[in-house]
């Protein structure tokens, strides 16, 4: 090619190398194997968008073979993933905000990756560190999925979705259907300020409805408990014989401030 290079820095550990075609401008990372054309990457993903944090979250060091879309700053995955191979990945990047969309060829939907930042504030954070986000503008339904693109069931392991419409988050991948409750409800701020503020505090719990039975986990902790609204009691999971005593001061003035005093079934029977 008739093109002179040009080394861009003096120092001996950089491999970068510029030079001019024609009217584009050519560039070459002689150590990493990286061409770019106007500035733009050929082949391979561009920094900003495999140093970004949402997708070192999801993907991390995996190497996309890419290609241009025909939008700007857009590339697409050359090959298909996951179980089918017909599912393609595209990256946009601008503004320094970094969209990711993923494509499935044979039925058409579309999902968009949802940062975590947008769930802070709203969920526990179970829900938001233990999980990927991806959002169909087909259904409106958010799927929370694996965190790690290259889980052996990436697709199909979504353990709650958020249906944005009807307002609601929902267990998927059990017999019976639960519901998250709002932490914004005045059932759950009165459930966790007499009792579970005294364990953890209120991003590390959460409430599942199903029926009339509300199951009651703290993440943190590991542990969980059930409120059955028919008995108006609350029993531990671990401690399947005692309930959460509803008067907490255990004999002294000042009431117990940490820990949940449990009592016996029996004594309620």
């Amino acid at each position: 090619v008739d093109c002179k290079w040009k080394k861009r820095s003096e120092n001996i550990y950089d491999g970068w190398y510029d030079g001019q075609y024609e009217s584009n401008k050519v560039s070459i990372d002689c150590f990493n194997g990286k061409f770019v054309v106007n500035d733009h990457s050929v082949g391979f993903l561009p920094n900003n968008i495999t140093s970004d944090k949402l997708f070192q979250r999801v993907f991390g060091h995996h190497i996309f073979e890419v290609q241009r879309a025909e939008q700007d700053d857009t590339y697409i995955t050359k090959h298909g993933y996951h179980h089918d191979g017909k599912v393609h990945y595209e990256f946009n990047c601008r503004n320094y905000c970094l969209r990711i969309y993923e494509r499935h060829a044979q039925t058409n939907d579309i999902f968009e990756l949802i940062p975590p930042k947008c769930f802070e504030d709203e969920l526990a954070k179970i829900f938001v560190s233990n999980y990927s986000h991806w959002w169909n503008d087909k259904t409106n339904i958010v799927e929370f999925r694996p965190v790690h693109f290259q889980h052996e069931n990436f697709l199909h392991d979504i353990h709650y979705i958020l249906a944005i419409q009807k307002g609601f988050i929902r267990t998927n991948n059990t017999d019976n259907r639960q519901y998250l409750i709002n932490r914004s409800s005045s059932f759950f701020k009165t459930l966790f300020t007499k009792y579970f503020i005294r364990l953890d505090s209120e991003p590390y719990v959460y409430m599942l409805v199903e029926n009339d039975i509300i199951n009651i986990h703290l993440s943190r902790l590991g542990i969980a408990f059930k409120y059955s609204s028919q008995h108006n009691t609350i029993t531990s999971r671990e401690y399947s014989d005692m309930h959460v005593d509803d008067n907490q001061c255990f004999g002294t003035l000042t009431g117990l401030r940490s820990g949940l005093l449990l009592s016996p079934m029996a004594a309620i029977e």
